[in-house]
């Protein structure tokens, strides 16, 4: 069915403004997105193949542009429009953690999960706060199977004087999904504890994200 031959107060921006978004479906909120539909195909037979090609959106933030174009009636601008929605959804949850104190792995896990969690490839990350635990920057570091001859200290805790960090939360992503920590998960850990120790800076926590789940080395007891 055509947008316009709906009953106007079911249209997806009309139901919108009248009930809020968290009133739409997933259906109806990409068709939103998309705006519109072409001569051939209606905006809600698109939106559905984009639910279809994303998995039900699972998939639609590691999604490229070009991956996108592949479905009949998507093109450069509602590639980019679908995109877009998706990069701006992770820069608002990443401000919400630079504007809080970072105090457990809670704090931070939203951000993670989303941002880095369905990533191809493992990510590590070292966030550096202030003396009331707000966030300063934050960095991706290193990319690649973590191991300690990649993942080296010395960029973390170099990184954290030039910021004059008073401590430093690190993470990394799974890929496969399963955040079980590897040997070379405890290996790293440990390493950058005893540097941490020795330079006087306070590492926080070392999490290990996935989809939907986490894995926090404090708490397991790792670093007390």
């Amino acid at each position: 069915m055509k947008v316009k031959e709906m009953e106007v107060e079911q249209r997806p921006r009309e139901k919108a403004l009248r009930y809020g978004l968290e009133s739409l479906s997933d259906l109806e909120l990409v068709a939103l997105i998309l705006q519109s539909g072409n001569k051939n195909r209606s905006v809600f037979e698109i939106a559905s193949d984009v639910l279809k090609e994303s998995e039900g959106l699972s998939k639609l933030m590691s999604m490229h542009a070009n991956t996108l174009m592949q479905i009949q009636g998507i093109r450069e601008v509602k590639a980019l429009q679908l995109l877009a929605s998706v990069e701006l959804s992770k820069r608002v949850i990443r401000s919400k953690v630079y504007h809080a104190s970072i105090m457990r792995p809670e704090d931070v896990i939203e951000w993670f999960e989303f941002e880095y969690g369905s990533l191809p490839q493992e990510c590590f990350i070292a966030l550096y706060l202030d003396t009331k635990s707000k966030l300063i920057s934050h960095r991706v570091l290193f990319k690649g199977t973590l191991n300690e001859s990649v993942v080296h200290p010395r960029e973390v805790f170099k990184e954290a004087f030039l910021q004059n960090a008073n401590s430093v939360l690190i993470a990394h992503n799974h890929p496969s999904g399963d955040c079980t920590p590897s040997k070379a998960d405890f290996e790293v850990t440990y390493k950058m504890v005893h540097v941490a120790m020795t330079m006087g800076v306070n590492l926080i926590d070392h999490i290990i994200v996935g989809q939907n789940q986490y894995y926090s080395f404090k708490e397991h007891k790792y670093l007390d």
